[in-house]
């Protein structure tokens, strides 16, 4: 064979390499097409549900403030109450201080002074045992003469 023969079959060769690849080419492109469609196609239908969940994240948003709302309430009321059983603890303390300075049977300027006690640590009749301010007295009784609490 001769060099054009061989360059004939050279050119024959490459043009037919050529157009293998550019069919490989076109092949892979319309994969690539098709494929970017029917991801496009699962995200549409995935979209028809983002506003059902947006709408159930808003509905959880706002039941989550109107919680929170009532959870400021609620420790508001709370505060309140603990503010007014400490005054009606204060008045009620006031209230035996004052009877304690007219009992004859009470020190009030003994240093173990305790409202609602007597000299001998005996509970006043006017005395509620279970009064918060004096819980940790250890002279606190349970109401009858002569027993102590522990």
């Amino acid at each position: 064979m001769d060099a054009t023969a061989w360059i004939i079959v050279l050119v024959v060769v490459l043009v037919v390499a050529a157009v293998v690849a550019w069919l490989v080419a076109q092949q892979r492109k319309k994969k690539q097409l098709e494929h970017a469609e029917q991801l496009r196609t699962e995200a549409h239908e995935h979209a028809r549900d983002i506003p059902e969940t947006q709408v159930r994240a808003k509905e959880a948003e706002a039941e989550a403030e109107r919680a929170r709302l009532e959870a400021e309430r609620a420790q508001a009321r709370a505060q309140e109450a603990q503010v007014a059983a400490t005054q009606q603890q204060a008045v009620h303390e006031d209230r035996l201080r004052t009877a304690d300075q007219v009992d004859p049977r009470v020190d009030t300027a003994s240093d173990d002074y305790a409202p609602g006690t007597t000299t001998d640590g005996r509970a006043t009749a006017t005395h509620d045992p279970d009064t918060v301010l004096d819980a940790d007295d250890p002279r606190r009784t349970d109401g009858t003469d002569d027993t102590r609490r522990t």
